[in-house]
């Protein structure tokens, strides 16, 4: 049984047969491939794929990065990488994020091989709600409910780059954040992560949202060094990647988030710093800061809610 889904902002309708999973699916580190059962309706024009097919990737994949998918046309998949233009606006279909190294498998961490992260596959109707889906990857709690969390440590010129970018100097209370409207925050605490991720239509991480992302990293461990920038590989930094495939997510910095609370989700820490050793871990949250604290163990994950085609 196929659904089909209109997306307004880029007027492109999917057709899939399996409303619980995106339309692209990686078949390989560096290789990713149509689905079986698609059709894509694009400006008037329909693309069917009765089988599985795979793309061709032009040239080599740059870790770091994401990927587009769109249609030429001739009527032929292609993959781009991502200038600064939102993809969502764009005449792409659907895209991934190309990561400096691999998801855990087990509960050790993952690796320095730089792979499609199979999480972060998006569409134009299975994506985050916010308005940006780049480097985000999709996670899932006990009782099947969905949400997208940020790959990376937000930046403090997040908003040039958006909160999940590889590579850039991660914000904490010494590398102030810009605010959106211009200069730099006075101080990084949780009022200014809050309003930062509302900007960009996202969210604090919950607690057993932190948990579940953080899962398959090493646990009872940290760097030993401080980081200055998102997805460094370095300093063991591959045990510190989760089975969804999140970067520095324990071992690292502390991250600002909430206790999940419904109604009143209150202020919270996660994750250990690099200086936390066995203090550090995917289950880990800190009794010892304040809400109004700005220090330079502690920065932040953005998290949104999940669009899906049912």
């Amino acid at each position: 049984m196929t659904s089909s889904t209109t997306v307004e902002r880029t007027a492109i309708s999917i057709e899939r047969a399996d409303n619980h999973a995106a339309i692209l699916f990686a078949s390989g580190p560096e290789a990713i491939a149509i689905r079986a059962g698609t059709v894509i309706h694009i400006d008037g024009k329909t693309h069917a794929f009765e089988r599985d097919t795979s793309l061709a990737v032009s040239g080599t994949l740059v870790p770091g990065y994401d990927y587009g998918v769109g249609i030429n046309e001739l009527g032929k998949p292609y993959i781009d990488i991502f200038a600064a233009r939102n993809p969502v606006e764009t005449p792409y279909f659907s895209g991934f994020h190309f990561a400096p190294g691999g998801n855990a498998t087990g509960t050790e961490g993952g690796n320095t091989i730089a792979s499609i992260n199979p999480y972060s596959i998006w569409d134009a109707a299975f994506r985050p709600i916010c308005a940006d889906p780049r480097g985000m990857t999709l996670v899932e709690l006990l009782g099947g409910r969905r949400f997208w969390a940020d790959i990376y440590l937000l930046g403090a010129d997040h908003a040039k780059f958006g909160t999940s970018r590889c590579g850039v100097t991660i914000a904490d209370g010494v590398d102030l954040p810009e605010r959106p409207n211009g200069g730099r925050y006075k101080k990084f605490d949780f009022a200014t992560a809050s309003e930062i991720y509302a900007h960009h239509g996202k969210r604090l991480l919950g607690a057993e949202e932190f948990f579940a992302a953080a899962y398959g990293v090493k646990e009872r461990c940290a760097r030993g060094s401080e980081p200055v920038r998102t997805g460094a590989m370095k300093d063991g930094a591959e045990r510190f990647i989760s089975q969804r495939g999140l970067f520095d997510v324990t071992g690292t910095m502390w991250q600002w988030g909430t206790d999940g609370h419904p109604d009143d989700p209150r202020p919270s820490v996660f994750g250990g710093s690099w200086i936390d050793s066995s203090g550090a871990g995917s289950r880990c949250a800190a009794l010892v800061y304040w809400p109004g604290d700005s220090v330079e163990v502690i920065s932040a994950r953005g998290g949104s809610d999940h669009l899906s085609p049912v």
